[in-house]
């Protein structure tokens, strides 16, 4: 029996599915198969009693979704949807393709449940972000507080019946970094047990979607290192038929005169965190994990009533670097780490 009636997760910063015996009963193997996507490394490992060529056919078919999600969602290839919405005359209504209004549709939840830590919309202030990181040099204010203006869900004007979106101002830029790579991990995970591979994980970068657990375990084994590469990792969980996500500024920082910044932006500031703050969070959707993650990170210490209001969701902050760590947890996350 496992939290959540028979669902759990957990993923880390830097993650690993740790593997089991290749051989299981009823003769079922292990397959593993990698393939890049959304700027990151996409993993699936499955078990399954099922021709080698059946399962090879399913994963192409979980990375083919894992493709199209990055044509829909990135802001870095030029002809993607997002990026000529981002482009787009201002107050002109554009087309949404159903994955687009999707994704925004979540978005919007989350926002409110952040408390509007989580917004998708900040694009003009993670742009400014990429120029800082490229110049070592931080925005001057004037171009900091135009990003911040164009920056929010407010600067949005969705038609969920025309199936239209449009920008209010002409700064406003979408960036889903936060989100899409574990709605994509979600859909093939979806799409792997729509071929019978009930028992599959998907593992996107600091993301992880987990099916059912391998035959004759009570779950996916998983290391989380919120601070790195280091050994041994924070926890070890065992998960299965949900979800967890982990972010932090241990991979992305530029530092600034002498002042480190995270790769994560606070709305408030437009400046990318400078607290030394990860966190995991486990819930049943990667999407939901894998934004909840991030507004975590900003939201610090207080952000766990937020957790805490949310349902199944479990999660952990790890705060401080090295010489200063302390780890806060909401109440059931213990319930997931595993020390066999």
């Amino acid at each position: 029996m496992t939290p959540w009636s028979k669902r759990r997760a957990l993923l880390g910063l830097l993650c690993c599915i740790l593997p089991c015996p290749p051989l299981l009963a009823n003769d079922w193997q292990r397959h593993e198969f990698s393939q890049p996507c959304m700027g990151t490394l996409f993993r699936i490992v499955v078990y399954s009693d099922k021709p080698g060529k059946e399962v090879a056919a399913a994963t192409r078919t979980a990375f083919a979704i894992g493709t199209r999600m990055d044509r829909v969602f990135s802001d870095y290839q030029a002809e993607s949807e997002v990026s000529r919405f981002n482009h787009s005359t201002p107050r002109k209504a554009l087309p949404a393709s159903p994955e687009l209004m999707e994704l925004l549709n979540l978005s919007g939840k989350l926002h409110e449940e952040t408390g509007g830590r989580f917004d998708p919309a900040c694009g003009a202030l993670s742009r400014l972000w990429r120029i800082s990181r490229r110049s070592g040099k931080l925005p001057v204010p004037a171009i900091l507080d135009a990003a911040k203006e164009a920056s929010g869900l407010r600067q949005l004007q969705i038609d969920p019946g025309k199936a239209t979106i449009s920008r209010l101002h002409p700064g406003t830029r979408l960036d889903f970094g936060a989100i899409a790579k574990g709605h994509a991990a979600d859909r093939m995970l979806q799409s792997l047990r729509g071929a019978g591979l009930a028992s599959a994980s998907v593992t996107a970068g600091g993301d992880v979607a987990a099916g059912e657990a391998p035959p004759g375990k009570t779950g996916w084994k998983v290391a989380i290192r919120p601070r790195g590469d280091e050994s041994p990792p924070a926890f070890v969980i065992r998960i299965s038929n949900a979800s967890v996500s982990t972010s932090g500024n241990v991979e992305q920082a530029i530092e600034i005169d002498g002042v480190l910044y995270s790769h994560i932006i606070d709305l408030e500031t437009g400046l990318g965190l400078r607290t030394r703050h990860a966190a995991a969070v486990i819930t049943r959707h990667c999407s939901r994990s894998d934004a909840l993650a991030t507004a975590l990170c900003i939201a610090g210490k207080n952000g766990l009533d937020m957790i805490r209001a949310l349902p199944a969701t479990e999660a952990a902050l790890f705060v401080g670097g090295v010489g200063e760590k302390s780890t806060l947890q909401t109440e059931g996350f213990a319930a997931f780490i595993t020390r066999k």
